[in-house]
């Protein structure tokens, strides 16, 4: 079975027993700023859905998922000194986190706000498109060399801070801010027609993220 699948069916389990326990029961959606820390990721907007359970005013537990999609032209690892014309390379990386995250709530503030700390953990699935080729010369002779190549995703801790607004009866805005620990896995084959070599390299992943969006109390 997939990581993200045996991560899953536990949590939707529990998820789905959560409104018959008789607690506070919300449904939401926001938008992230992400900030990764490798330069191999530049700053992207993302969005998730979330599923929250209240079982006291003081504990909770968030259920989640999000998505990001990261583009790069750079050729980051080259497995040879040096190619003698253009590289031309692109790879597109979509990232779907599935966390949980336990949240210890502080008492209302003023203005029915009231603060939280989450500690959490998850699976970050990557699915890449790498593509790219240039030239080798060996000996006089030219070589093209074609890149393929994917990202495997990795297990994730995340811990953050923020905050609960309550709008109405029913509907309130959520702010966080996160930081994330994770790495991923990319492996590279460049392949002419002398053969292939493959070049594996792990990516720290490790991001900062700002969230906001709304959530629906029933």
């Amino acid at each position: 079975m997939h990581p993200t699948c045996r991560f899953l069916a536990p949590l939707l389990f529990l998820l789905a027993a959560f409104p018959a326990s008789g607690g506070e029961f919300r449904v939401g959606g926001h938008g992230i700023y992400i900030n990764p820390n490798d330069s191999d990721f530049k700053d992207e907007f993302g969005y998730g859905a979330i599923f929250k359970y209240k079982f006291t005013d003081t504990l909770g537990v968030e259920i989640g998922g999000d998505y990001f999609r990261f583009e790069t032209n750079e050729l980051i690892t080259m497995p040879f000194s040096s190619a003698p014309g253009p590289v031309t390379y692109r790879e597109v990386d979509r990232i779907y986190p599935i966390y949980v995250t336990t949240l210890i709530c502080a008492p209302f503030m003023e203005q029915s706000g009231r603060a939280y700390l989450g500690l959490g953990g998850g699976y970050y699935q990557a699915d890449a498109d790498i593509d790219g080729s240039y030239d080798i010369v060996v000996d006089g002779v030219t070589y093209p060399t074609t890149i393929d190549g994917d990202v495997e995703g990795q297990w994730a801790v995340h811990a953050g801070a923020g905050a609960d607004f309550q709008l109405s009866p029913h509907i309130y805005l959520n702010l966080e801010a996160r930081y994330v620990f994770v790495d991923l896995d990319r492996e590279m084959t460049h392949t002419n027609s002398r053969g292939s070599v493959t070049v594996k390299d792990e990516v720290e992943f490790d991001n900062w993220q700002f969230r906001a969006g709304l959530e629906y109390s029933f």
